[in-house]
């Protein structure tokens, strides 16, 4: 059974239905209208004589046309079609055609195509240069012919080259902005995937930096073995939950984001493994359906939120708070404050400029700041 067509393939094939019968009626009648008035001058193309010339010279005409406008076809491989020299062969073969019967001057207006193909395929400056030389040669039969300049032909050689030439220029622009915008895709893919590695990074070794400095701190003062081996467990579990969160991030660069509301209570259970502190999450508001980057944007920037919990407020309850608005999503985490000495831990401090910089990329806003004894990170996305 045949699919149905929508409304957009049907106008789709009407526009290029209607097209091509004004394109091939536009040939026809040209064609036509050639034909005849090159079969009712005198002389008119035959088996002998000027005739036969006539004749070879029009074969030799159409074939170049057909062979240059049609050189880029995909049966026709690059290399092997002469496609700018068929097209440049076509004019002094019109020229030949004018001087064997100055009646008949058809074959100049049929070289049109041919020169509006040139000033688009070739460079700037070989364009110009081969419509220059058109036109010189245009004038010189004229006034070889005794017919005098042609100025209305001169002007819609002119006008031709000129169009084809800054129809070239504009599509050498557009490429090189679909060539830019694609550098700057690739450019933006990778600070990315650089701010996934961060992430996580972040989230999970610097739990386990916490850990095992507290292990060596209990060992290296005879403390208790038994809690030390703990720590120890500890940081060998967060590990493991690293590689686990690193799958994850390979799976959210594909864009397989899962609903932020879930990994969040896993965050926050996470914190309350490795910090021993509860961290609370309050979800208000009907679930919407973000975008990937969107989702992704919620994860992070509270993956990061805690992560600087643990390292710079140790000792500090957390608190994250999921709204869904009507048209946005809202994310607050804070914390109550460290109630013990910090660690140092490293890093090259790119944590919070990392979540603003992804806030920025979806039009989001992130504000950041003291909250009494704690501190406060509010992150606003669109949904769209």
């Amino acid at each position: 059974m045949d699919e149905p067509v929508s409304c957009g393939g049907w106008a789709r094939r009407a526009d290029l239905i209607a097209r091509t019968v004004v394109v091939g009626g536009l040939i026809g009648w040209g064609v036509g209208s050639y034909l005849y008035r090159l079969f009712t001058t005198d002389p008119a193309p035959g088996l002998s004589g000027a005739g036969s010339v006539i004749a070879v010279l029009n074969i030799a005409l159409f074939t170049l046309l057909i062979i240059g406008l049609r050189g880029r076809r995909a049966d026709c491989p690059r290399g092997r079609t002469p496609l700018v020299p068929c097209l440049l062969a076509t004019f002094p073969v019109a020229m030949a055609l004018v001087v064997v019967n100055p009646d008949f001057d058809g074959a100049l207006y049929l070289c049109m195509p041919a020169l509006w193909a040139l000033s688009t395929r070739l460079s700037l400056r070989w364009g110009l240069a081969a419509g220059a030389t058109m036109i010189a040669a245009l004038a010189a039969l004229g006034r070889f012919a005794g017919d005098g300049v042609d100025l209305g032909l001169l002007v819609a050689y002119a006008g031709i080259i000129l169009g084809g030439v800054a129809t070239r220029q504009g599509m050498a622009a557009q490429q090189a902005a679909r060539r830019a915008e694609a550098a700057n895709a690739v450019l933006a893919e990778r600070s990315r995937i650089a701010r996934e590695i961060h992430d996580i990074l972040a989230h999970s070794l610097s739990a386990q930096v916490v850990h095992l400095e507290g292990a060596r701190l209990l060992l290296s003062r005879d403390g208790d073995r038994v809690q030390a081996l703990d720590r120890v467990e500890r940081a060998r579990n967060l590990a493991r939950s690293g590689l686990e969160e690193t799958r994850r991030a390979l799976a959210t660069l594909r864009g397989e984001i899962p609903e932020p509301r879930e990994v969040i209570a896993e965050l926050a259970e996470d914190f309350y493994v490795s910090t021993g502190r509860p961290c609370d999450v309050q979800v208000t508001g009907t679930a919407l359906e973000l975008s990937p980057q969107a989702g992704l944007t919620v994860v992070r920037t509270a993956q990061e939120a805690l992560t600087n919990v643990r390292k710079h407020a140790p000792g500090a309850r957390a608190h994250v708070r999921l709204r869904y608005l009507k048209d946005t999503v809202e994310l607050e985490v804070t914390d109550t404050g460290g109630t013990e000495p910090g660690l140092d831990l490293g890093g090259g401090g790119y944590g919070l400029v990392g979540m603003r910089e992804r806030a920025e990329l979806i039009d989001g806003t992130l504000e950041t700041g003291p909250d009494g004894k704690g501190f406060r990170v509010a992150l606003r996305v669109p949904v769209g």
